[in-house]
């Protein structure tokens, strides 16, 4: 999510999208009665959606579309590198089109929430089990407290003309999330190694049939720890610098560098890759082994098909930079998702 502007000229931003920020301003998105937050709660333990119905109803199809992008600064060191970063990358919007429908990348979609007082926003996100589902730390907490009124919507395409096309799969309320104990005491800082949170979404009934999300779908990616520093990735997401946040976007990229924080610090396991895609892509997977079928997956050391290795989580205030960064999942990432999968029966 590109959130919270403190402007420190050519540096990086998070990467999100928002409604009514004073940076964007827009009076489309705000809804006449706040949104409470979900306070922060004891660190390690899920927050809990008392109202579905509620956070069901708040999306209206004019709330959803008025979602724009915003910038967070990043505060590290690192320069920009004379414009660019000269780290390679291809990027095109996902081809054909209609790859929305089929695996694996109908397992990402569109990730809204609110953060209360301040608007609505735009997330990416996507599937790892079979109720849970994988964004940005950032895209959920912040100033100390959790946000709210999560609505995922895999497969998303808003160049459709009818919402039954732009949401092939349906759409799915939370039911609860957490992001790592060390993210809520550190969410300020960018970069950060804990930049990723785990969101539960409520079943649903399809023809008479109750479903998970991940039964409704028909796919989930798996996810790695400690494989960011150096491999290859395919990076998944709607940036709203293009196609105007609606169409899915892939980016494909192994050129990489370390974030420049100094070892032993906050930060310091996060990484760089070349990339064009701008606000909105926050909590877009970062997946290595892309592909279909699974059985297809390639024999080197890393050889898990369609693995999610990390998240999307800055961006530079610079678009000539062309790089985003991401928190490479670690044993903090492990424990959510540990947590998450013992928190109901069959999520995972």
């Amino acid at each position: 999510m590109w959130k919270r502007i403190v402007a420190i000229g050519g540096t990086a931003v998070l990467l999100a999208a928002v409604v009514g920020h004073a940076a964007f301003a827009s009076g489309g998105g705000r809804s006449k009665t706040a949104a409470v937050s979900a306070p922060a709660g004891p660190p390690a333990t899920a927050i809990v959606n008392g109202d579905a119905k509620t956070a069901r109803s708040y999306w209206t199809p004019a709330r959803l579309a008025a979602a724009k992008p915003i910038d967070q600064v990043r505060t590290g060191p690192v320069p920009d590198s004379f414009g660019t970063a000269v780290l390679d990358f291809t990027r095109s919007r996902i081809t054909p089109q209609t790859a929305n429908k089929s695996a694996p990348y109908k397992g990402v979609g569109k990730l809204f929430f609110t953060e209360p007082g301040v608007g609505d926003f735009q997330c990416s996100a996507s599937i790892i089990s079979q109720r849970l589902v994988v964004t940005a730390g950032h895209c959920m907490y912040g100033s100390g407290h959790y946000f709210t009124n999560w609505q995922f919507i895999p497969g998303y395409d808003g160049s459709q003309g009818t919402l039954a096309k732009q949401r092939p799969y349906g759409t799915w309320s939370w039911q609860s999330a957490v992001v790592p104990t060390n993210y809520q005491t550190t969410s300020g800082t960018v970069v950060n190694d804990y930049d990723f949170g785990i969101i539960q979404f409520a079943d649903q009934t399809f023809s008479g049939k109750l479903k998970t999300l991940r039964a409704k779908v028909g796919f989930n990616f798996q996810t790695v720890t400690g494989h960011t520093f150096d491999t290859a990735v395919t990076m998944l997401g709607y940036p709203c610098n293009l196609d105007s946040c609606n169409i899915m976007q892939r980016v494909d990229s192994s050129d990489h560098r370390g974030s420049g924080v100094a070892s032993g610090t906050n930060g310091d396991t996060a990484y760089e890759y070349g990339s064009d895609m701008g606000g909105g892509s926050s909590g877009g997977p970062w997946v290595e082994n892309f592909g279909n079928p699974a059985s297809a997956a390639p024999t080197g050391g890393f050889a898990t098909r369609n693995a999610i290795v990390g998240v999307t989580s800055y961006g530079y205030t610079d678009p000539n930079v062309r790089v985003q960064g991401a928190s490479q999942f670690n044993g903090d990432f492990s424990s959510i998702l540990t947590m998450m999968c013992n928190l109901n029966p069959g999520n995972c």
